[in-house]
C-alpha cells in the first residue's frame, strides 16, 4: 500500500473540488454504494451494510462510458501511474452523506487483477477500512484533500460515511499494468 499527500498541487485539488461540488454537476443516486445488496460478501461481514450515496463514472472501459468531466480527471491519474502501459478500467467518482451507518460492505471493485487509487476530493472523517484475506481489519485511513492510497484491487476495503464533516468525496481509479 503506498500513500502520497498532496499528489497535485492545491489548485489543481480546488479545481477538482469545485467541479464536482457544483449544482450541475451529474450525481447518480445508489441505494447502496457498494452494490452489494445479496452477495455471498454478506456473509463474511455480516455486520457490515450499504448506506446510500451518489455516484459519477467518469469512465469505464467495459460500457464505453467517457464523462464530459473525464478530461478533467485524466491528469491525476498521470501524477501516480508512471508508464504509458497501463490499462484504465474505470474511475469512479463517490460522494457519501452523514447516515450513521458506519463502515459500509467491504468489497473489491472487480473480479480481476487491478490497482486501486483512491484519491480524497477534501478532508472528512469517513474513513476508509481495509481487511485482510481472514476479514480482520488491517487498517483506516483518514480522507484528506489531495491524499491518494493506492493498493492492489484483491484487498477488502470499505468507505465510512461521515459523521462530523458534512461529505465525503473521492475518485476511484481502476488500472492494471
Amino acid at each position: 500500500m503506498r500513500v502520497i499527500r498532496n499528489v497535485i498541487p492545491t489548485v489543481y485539488q480546488m479545481r477538482i473540488k469545485q467541479m464536482m461540488e457544483d449544482v450541475g454537476f451529474p450525481w447518480g443516486y445508489l441505494k447502496d454504494v457498494t452494490y452489494r445488496e445479496t452477495d455471498e460478501v454478506r456473509n463474511r461481514f455480516p455486520n457490515a451494510n450499504g448506506s446510500q450515496g451518489f455516484a459519477h463514472l467518469f469512465y469505464d472501459a467495459e460500457t464505453n462510458t467517457h464523462s464530459e468531466f473525464c478530461n478533467i480527471i485524466m491528469p491525476l491519474l498521470f501524477s501516480f501511474v508512471d508508464t504509458t502501459e497501463y490499462d484504465l478500467f474505470r474511475i469512479k467518482g463517490g460522494l457519501l452523506l452523514p447516515t450513521g451507518t458506519g463502515y459500509n460492505m467491504p468489497h473489491i471493485d472487480m473480479n480481476r487483477p487491478h490497482t486501486t487509487a483512491l484519491y480524497y476530493v477534501n478532508t472528512s472523517d469517513g474513513e476508509t477500512v481495509f481487511f485482510d484475506e481472514n476479514s480482520n481489519e488491517i487498517r483506516r485511513e483518514k480522507p484528506e484533500q489531495g491524499k491518494v492510497v493506492i493498493f492492489d484491487g484483491s484487498i477488502y476495503h470499505a468507505s465510512s460515511c461521515p459523521t462530523t464533516t458534512t461529505n465525503r468525496m473521492t475518485l476511484n481509479f481502476n488500472y492494471d499494468y
